[in-house]
């Protein structure tokens, strides 16, 4: 797919449309770095939440689109519900990761032992029950798919 496939993120309304003819097409797997891009996107939290939305359709997902994820569940100054967004989004992006074997299986376990690190981290700071129970649910899975690899 080309570059800069959304175009103006300002034009929120022609980027989701885009987004849900990619999803219909099955083009989403070659328009990962545009939903980084989106992901990224400070200006409009409809892009970002949208983005995170259509992770489940991703067939292939690659590890720098569930990094991203990853970092957006990390970030304090994101407000909660996107943050409990992207933990589910990231639990299914691991879970199709791992099912496709397309990675060597020393990576996976890195990348798998980094989320539960993550997660980890987040359970041992001061969150908000909600947020929380996000986080423990989506450890709890995580390490089920670990056990996978």
């Amino acid at each position: 797919m080309e570059n800069n496939i959304f175009g103006n993120l300002n034009d929120w309304g022609i980027v989701l449309e885009k987004l849900e003819k990619l999803s219909e097409t099955r083009e989403l797997d070659e328009c990962q770095d545009e939903l980084i891009r989106l992901l990224r996107f400070e200006q409009n939290w409809r892009l970002r939440e949208a983005a995170i939305e259509y992770l489940p359709f991703i067939e292939k997902p690659s590890l720098n689109l569930a990094r991203e994820v990853n970092a957006l569940i990390k970030r304090k100054d994101l407000y909660y519900d996107i943050r409990i967004l992207a933990t589910d989004g990231l639990e299914k992006l691991a879970a199709t990761i791992v099912g496709n074997k397309a990675f060597d299986k020393d990576i996976l376990k890195q990348f798998i032992q980094g989320i539960v690190r993550d997660m980890d981290d987040l359970l041992a700071s001061p969150e908000p029950p909600k947020f929380h129970d996000a986080l423990q649910n989506s450890k709890s899975q995580v390490k089920k798919i670990e056990a996978e690899i």
